[in-house]
């Protein structure tokens, strides 16, 4: 009856009354649950085992999170479904560590991880890089879109320098979207999402729907198939309506992959995800009046791999390519902006295995890089990157472990770079757990900013690459906590000290009438200290309080000023109720503290409250809805009455409606 309601909605239904469209598939699934769900098949959440988080990313091997070397947050399938989150960005908000930076355009936002920028977090699927193109293309976020929220089993956030297995790009961290893998038996997903605002003048209703689908043919193969189609209309500023202050959208994506078993210990798999989004909004432009911008981006990741676990060993052979394409568009006789293409061919492998006391994992990458840009001489540019690194995990005692790393880089155009890294892991007893360490990291130069063959002239300055440009780098020290300090009680805490050099920006050369003429350089150099402390308490066994803050002391030792767009102080805390009958609520509170803005204005504090109710009913034996609805920004604020500086914004308040059969 689910499948039979949702089918026979047309797209533009779903464009125009996506909250409606949720509310009638949670009512006719609810129908049907009335009579096959008794009141012993409720799903009841406190009999669920809680099983500790893990994560991959921290040394290329599964481990429990909280004695990983590293600092590690794991978000789940389940808490990504009550955040609601549209993308990669709203599902990581709240994070430790985890700030906002303006992109000032279309209230596009990216994440900042301990006060360094989205261009300096690597962001991987199933450890897979992307084109990153937060540094390539102007006022992009484009990072957050590569895979729908209903492919992804969890995220791992890896706080604070990677680079000594992930290489260039990891100095802020590493976020790592792992996908939901088939089980012994076919599973899935079908839901739809729909969000209206409470006012109409504050914007239009959005809705997305997605499914999933994995499981076994046959005895040695298995599938996964994912998909799916979402729709926003853009949000007019309310002091201008001729501009936007948040851009629409129209989105589809999808996805297909196929394991097979050659042996019960190797696995072949290949797979491709795409992604086609249209951006646009309005603006306006002072010789052409008021237009609307418009962008198509295409993004596309193809792979093949090879796995073995071996009783000595085990190991992992990948080729892959990521792929963007960005093409603009502009009404009114405007200009539009260059279309842009960058390509990643990547082949990595790594080997893992036990030499005495010492757990060691040896690996290699190759990676070409390849920029299409009418800016480039011949139209385009590439370069290569090789790297080997070797990590070596070992007990200095029963309850000490020491992870050191060390990889070795070589870029075609600005030479090499050496990456080490040493982090203990303490286990003091049972309850606390303290560890720390030291980090290098580097982001190589772009292609636009290092190759000499560059010219970016398309708006009224004009810019220039540099042939002589170094690498972006840091040095990081941190230390932490974490202490389950009586039943029910966690403590943790981590403080860190990072010291950026040669941050590349742009230096005057010359000044022709009204036209500046620029070139990348190495400039600037940083500091960014800080502290990030977190408190879980289960008040009883249906409650729960968890509360993370993130401190950040942060000085450009070019100028001596706080740097940019990185807020003193945050906080997020949720607290949330479940009971045995399936029913949970949430209420959450995002603070987001004073700054100082590009411009150099100050930029004032301000909070985020939502709220939300769920229930979870059993279908039948294999399927289960999960219904879920909730206000956002219940206090509807609005950056840009607080100041015009903010460079971004937030939507305002909304209703949302989400309905999911799992089976």
């Amino acid at each position: 009856m689910v499948l039979d309601v949702s089918r026979s909605l047309s797209r533009s239904a779903l464009a125009r009354h996506p909250v409606a469209l949720a509310a009638l598939l949670a009512l006719a699934s609810a129908a049907q649950a009335q009579t096959a769900a008794s009141s012993d098949g409720a799903i009841t959440v406190a009999q669920a085992q809680t099983l500790p988080s893990v994560t991959v990313t921290a040394t290329l091997a599964e481990q429990d999170a909280r004695t990983a070397p590293a600092s590690v947050t794991v978000i789940d399938r389940e808490e990504l479904a009550a955040r609601n989150a549209a993308d990669l960005l709203d599902a990581v908000r709240g994070a430790p560590g985890l700030t906002l930076s303006p992109r000032q355009v279309g209230g596009r936002k990216t994440l900042a991880l301990r006060g360094l920028e989205g261009k300096h977090t690597l962001t991987l699927i199933d450890g897979r890089r992307i084109s990153a193109s937060d540094d390539v293309v102007g006022h992009s976020d484009y990072q957050y879109g590569w895979l729908p929220m209903s492919a992804i089993e969890r995220i791992e956030i890896i706080r604070g320098p990677m680079s000594a297995l992930y290489g260039s790009e990891a100095l802020g961290g590493v976020v790592n979207m792992i996908t939901r893998q088939p089980k012994d038996r076919w599973i899935g997903s079908v839901g739809i999402t729909g969000s209206n605002p409470t006012s109409s003048s504050e914007g239009e209703p959005t809705g997305k729907t997605s499914v999933f689908a994995a499981g076994p043919v046959g005895e040695r193969l298995t599938l996964r198939v994912n998909g799916e189609v979402s729709h926003g209309a853009p949000v007019a500023d309310r002091k201008d309506p001729r501009v936007s202050e948040i851009e629409g959208h129209h989105a589809q994506a999808g996805g297909l992959s196929a394991s097979f078993a050659l042996t019960p210990q190797q696995t072949l798999e290949a797979g491709w995800t795409g992604n086609n989004e249209r951006r646009f909004y309005d603006t306006t432009s002072t010789t052409k009046g008021a237009y609307r911008s418009s962008y198509d981006i295409d993004r596309t990741q193809a792979h093949v791999g090879w796995e073995g676990r071996f009783d000595q060993w085990r190991g992992r052979v990948r080729a892959y390519r990521s792929e963007i394409d960005i093409t603009n568009t502009a009404s009114n006789g405007v200009a539009p902006t260059r279309p842009q293409n960058m390509t990643d061919d990547v082949l990595d492998g790594h080997a893992s295995f036990k030499l005495g006391a010492h757990q060691l994992t040896v690996g290699g990458e190759w990676r070409d890089e390849t920029l299409v840009n009418a800016g480039l001489k011949n139209g385009s540019d590439s370069a290569t990157h090789k790297a080997l690194f070797v990590q070596d995990e070992i007990a200095l005692t029963q309850s000490l472990m020491l992870t050191a790393g060390l990889r070795a880089d070589n870029h075609q155009l600005f030479g090499s770079e050496v990456s080490p890294r040493a982090y203990l892991v303490w286990e003091a007893s049972p309850a606390l757990v303290v560890k720390g360490g030291f980090g290098h990291a580097f982001k190589a130069p772009t292609l636009k900013q290092i190759s000499p063959n560059y010219v970016g002239a398309e708006g009224p300055h004009t810019f220039a690459g540099n042939a002589n440009i170094k690498p972006e780098s840091s040095n990081s020290f941190e230390i932490g906590a974490d202490w389950q300090a009586a039943p029910g009680w966690t403590l943790r805490a981590t403080a860190f000290n990072t010291e950026v050099k040669d941050l590349i920006t742009y230096r005057l050369l010359r000044t022709e009438g009204v036209r500046r003429f620029y070139q990348y350089d190495n400039i600037n150099a940083a500091r960014i200290r800080g502290l990030e402390a977190g408190v879980v308490w289960d008040v009883t066994r249906q409650w729960s309080w968890s509360n993370d803050l993130t401190l950040l002391n942060t000085r450009d030792k070019t100028t001596g000023k706080r740097l940019a767009d990185r807020p003193s102080s945050s906080l997020t805390s949720r607290l949330e109720w479940k009971d045995a009958t399936g029913w949970s609520a949430r209420l959450v509170a995002e603070f987001i503290g004073s700054q100082t803005a590009t411009d150099g204005k100050g930029l004032p504090s301000y909070a985020l409250w939502s709220a939300s109710v769920g229930k979870q009913i059993a279908l039948d034996g294999q399927r289960t809805l999960a219904l879920r609805a909730g206000l956002e920004n219940i206090g509807n604020v609005n950056l840009a009455e607080k100041s015009a500086s903010f460079g971004y914004a937030e939507r305002a308040r909304r209703l949302f409606v989400s309905a999911r059969v799992d089976f």
